[in-house]
């Protein structure tokens, strides 16, 4: 069931999302490359969603990691000292928006407990 947090959330990352991928491919075309092509094309006219606000949080959540890692490894072998900062500029920009939907996924009891290792001094005093 949509919760009005949500509704926020979805359009603010959306804007962004525009926004980065905007200022990247004007570098590209400055340098006469092309860019990616969009997807806007598959958004449909739908007032419905077909899926949970849970599993796109969740979606939504695991792309950013992966942006931000993208972001990361791009601006760590850069030799273009204007990318590497603009990629560093993105993941900030990124890591300001990641708070809200891990508030929701908590808030709703949605994010589940990483993996922990072991507690070896528990381990350790069993007999």
């Amino acid at each position: 069931m949509p919760n009005r947090r949500s509704t926020k959330v979805f359009p603010r990352r959306k804007k962004l999302c525009e926004k980065q991928f905007g200022e990247l491919s004007a570098i590209l075309a400055k340098d006469e490359l092309t860019s990616p092509a969009s997807w806007v094309s598959e958004v449909t006219n739908s007032t419905v969603s077909p899926y949970s606000d849970k599993l796109m949080l969740n979606h939504i959540d695991i792309l950013v990691s992966a942006a931000v890692g993208y972001f990361a490894a791009g601006a760590s072998i850069s030799q273009r000292r204007g990318l590497a900062m603009k990629f560093t500029k993105h993941m900030a920009e990124i890591g300001l928006y990641t708070a809200d939907g891990a508030q929701l996924l908590i808030k709703y009891g949605w994010m589940e407990q990483p993996p922990l290792a072991e507690d070896r001094e528990s381990l350790r005093n069993i007999k």
